[in-house]
């Protein structure tokens, strides 16, 4: 029996392909991996174990620093405002999970990112994610935005 996934899904998946494939075509400078694969260390009470993580885009080789950009499908305008935060404080969590395996192990700077497809048009929405994910030391990218 075949399934047909849900057309979020099928959005959310198209977007991703997208931004990478045009990220891919226009590197320059270093070296972009797509769907990078890391090891995230993790220490529990009783035992430290690994686990794996899977960056969307990775650029390496950038001098003294790397780059590490999540790509969110998020259409902000349709999340619910009682749910917002907890989004945001998602996408936060899942990049810094990212973020310390390098920061911390690996001691190498690294800039992040998050690609979302569209800025919201609900008044100070924008400003509200921009400011809180500024906060956390993340850079937010409006992807398909003429700015």
């Amino acid at each position: 029996m075949k399934t047909t996934e849900p057309y979020i899904l099928r959005r959310g998946k198209a977007f991703h392909k997208r931004v990478q494939d045009d990220w891919e075509r226009t590197a320059n400078n270093g070296n972009l991996t797509k769907e990078h694969t890391i090891q995230l260390s993790q220490i529990s009470s009783t035992t430290r174990c690994k686990r794996r993580g899977r960056l969307d885009l990775f650029v390496d080789e950038l001098g003294d620093f790397i780059s590490v950009v999540e790509i969110k499908s998020t259409d902000w305008d349709k999340v619910k405002e009682n749910n917002r935060k907890k989004l945001l404080g998602s996408h936060r969590r899942q990049i810094w999970k990212y973020l310390e395996e390098y920061l911390e192990i690996e001691k190498i700077d690294v800039c992040p990112g998050i690609i979302y497809p569209n800025s919201p048009t609900s008044p100070g929405l924008k400003e509200m994610i921009e400011n809180y994910l500024n906060d956390y030391g993340l850079q937010v990218v409006w992807y398909d935005n003429d700015e």
